[in-house]
């Protein structure tokens, strides 16, 4: 995920930067947790300030090309 300017105001400095949403949360659908690059503190996005720059599927793929175990 990228983090994008949205209705709410942030930090400057956040945007643009790339993370990995590591919570969701079923109260709250439209908030995510993300820790960002380099670091190791969960911050709270709300989903207007997400995009994303790979799809799951992606990154399903990449996985599947690693090496093989068996015979």
């Amino acid at each position: 995920m990228r983090v994008k300017r949205g209705r709410f105001p942030m930090d400057p400095a956040l945007v643009g930067r790339s993370g990995l949403v590591v919570q969701v949360d079923d109260y709250r659908p439209e908030r995510f947790g993300v820790v960002l690059d380099g670091e190791e503190e969960v911050r709270d996005f709300a989903e207007d300030e997400l995009e994303a720059v790979e799809r799951a599927g992606e990154l399903e793929e990449r996985a599947d090309t690693g090496p093989t175990v068996g015979p």
